[in-house]
Order: structure tokens, then sequence, then C-alpha cells
């Protein structure tokens, strides 16, 4: 496997594996995206607006690097290849877009579009990464887990929590078919994302305005 980036102990040092170089790459990366969904459209009358933060993320998976996970739980890199922006921006665009395309009772909006909202998802990226459990030659299984929650912003309701994730083997041990495999992961991960949402709105509906 001569497409692997490790990440030093120190934390500052990268070298790829088998001529251990620690000279920095002189051609640009390939750029990966994850498929979206299309968007649903209809009219935006009697839909709940929910905020999609932006996720947290441990430090080790929350760059554009594509992340793999070696024997001994070792964390490494795909050389020569990058997410086109951050895991967490990944993800929020990604349950976003299952928002719009499959819960026709929902908005998806960020922080950053200041709309009101009176429900807020927060998500946590726990793992994103391909996992070479039989061995460097053999395809990977990629593993995705998160953490969501609802808020319910009027009264500040934690309305659930839920684990939720996805596995997907890679075809072949090749850069393309692992990407694959993260897209096949996370679109079942953030259709599980927008569906369970869509529940916790309609099991808990918006606080009634007392006046």
């Amino acid at each position: 496997m001569t497409f692997v980036k490790r990440l030093a102990a120190a934390g500052a040092a990268l070298f790829l594996a088998g001529c251990v170089s620690l000279l920095p790459e002189t051609t640009p990366a390939s750029i990966y995206r994850l498929s979206t969904p299309e968007p649903s459209g209809g009219s935006a009358m009697n839909r709940q607006v929910v905020r999609v933060d932006l996720p947290l993320a441990p430090r080790g998976i929350a760059s554009d690097e594509i992340a793999i996970s070696l024997q001994h739980g070792e964390l490494a890199f795909i050389n020569g290849a990058k997410w086109i922006s951050t895991t967490p921006r990944l993800v929020q665009d990604l349950v976003i877009s299952a928002i719009d395309a499959y819960e026709p009772d929902l908005i998806a909006s960020r922080p950053e579009d200041g709309v009101n909202a009176e429900y807020e998802l927060h998500t946590e990226v726990r793992s994103f990464e391909a996992v070479y459990r039989d061995g460097p030659d053999l395809p990977p299984t990629v593993i995705i887990q998160m953490r969501v929650r609802m808020v319910r912003l009027s009264d500040r309701s934690l309305l659930g929590v839920q684990a939720v994730g996805a596995q997907a083997l890679a075809r072949t041990n090749t850069v393309g078919d692992i990407v694959a495999a993260f897209d096949a992961a996370a679109q079942e991960t953030a259709g599980d994302i927008s569906s369970w949402a869509t529940r916790q709105v309609r099991e808990h509906p918006p606080v009634e305005d007392e006046d």
C-alpha cells in the first residue's frame, strides 16, 4: 500500500509509507467530493426550519484529509487525495442535502443563513475513516459513526439523542473505490439522520405561544 501518508507521533511531520520521505509533495492532490441527492423542491409553507450546526469532530479527522485506520488503530491519510472541504463541512452539507431531498416537512438551514429556526440539529462525527481490518493489501471497510442531538430552540428542550452510522466495504484497494465506499456509507448515514430529525419534529411540535 503505497498511497498512505501517516501522522507522525509529534503531530507535525508527515512521511510517505515505503520511501519514508519528509519532502513536501510536488504534485497537486486529487480532490474528491461526496454525491448529494437532488432537492425535492416544493413550497416552504407549513415546513419547520431545522438549523444544522457544523458538526464536531476529533482533530485527526477534522481536516480535508481522507483518513484510514491501520493496524493497532494507527491513523493515516491517503497520499495525494483530499476531500473538497473539511470532514465537518462535508457532513453538514450532506445532512442538509438529505433533509432537503427526503423530508417534505422540514427545511434545513445553516447558522450563517440568519433565518429563524424552531429546531437545531447538532452532530458529532466520531468515526469517518477506512479501516484495514484484513491487512494493508486488501480492500478496507469504511466506517462512519455519529451522534446526533435535536434541540427545540423556543424552550431549549433536548428532544432526543441518537447514535447513527453505516459501513461499506470498498470493492478494491484503490482510491476511487475507497471514496465510493465513503460515499455509500455517508449517504446511508445522512438518510438515517434526516428521517430521525423528522420523527423528532413530529413527536415534539413547536411550543404554542400563550399570547
